[in-house]
């Protein structure tokens, strides 16, 4: 048997992880577009945080959605502002992403790479607003499989203390 078989001259390994590791790369950006705009916002800090891991992505060079939101960075970090209509132009942009990418997770690995992208999201900008969680705490109702699997244990566990008494506070 010739274990040295080769798609496209690369070998075997190489090409399942790299479908592998696209496929992980899509499930963060998509839990990542889905996080940053969870408060209906799109901020500075969380386009510049989009821009910057958008292009720390090898597994998706070749991804339309991904190139196209990074020419849109680079086309409006151009004149080196970003006003809020490109903010709230880019924002629309990236909610018809996540309904175009509305593709099912296939299993926990790829629901946790969403759900690890849709925390870096919301974290991205440094601010954790009541929206925020309120649509992280649909994430993971809306993804029960995972729920007694770490880390979505304890981010459960948090929300429920949180959301308990109905009162989001700054605690």
């Amino acid at each position: 048997m010739d274990i040295d078989r080769k798609i496209n001259s690369t070998p075997l390994t190489e090409a399942f992880n790299f479908f592998h590791e696209k496929d992980k790369a899509l499930h963060g950006l998509k839990g990542i577009l889905s996080g940053v705009v969870a408060d209906k916002q799109l901020n500075e800090k969380e386009f510049l945080f989009l821009d910057a891991w958008l292009k720390s992505q090898q597994f998706l060079a070749q991804d339309s959605d991904a190139l196209d939101i990074l020419r849109r960075v680079g086309d409006i970090l151009e004149d080196g502002q970003v006003r809020s209509d490109e903010l709230r132009l880019m924002q629309a942009r990236i909610l018809e992403i996540i309904a175009e990418k509305a593709v099912p997770a296939r299993n926990r690995s790829s629901q946790m790479e969403e759900l690890l992208g849709f925390v870096t999201g919301v974290a991205s900008d440094g601010v954790l607003n009541d929206d925020e969680i309120l649509a992280l705490s649909d994430w993971l109702e809306n993804n029960a499989e995972i729920h007694n699997i770490w880390p979505a244990t304890i981010i459960g566990s948090r929300l429920a203390t949180i959301l308990d008494d109905g009162i989001i506070t700054d605690e």
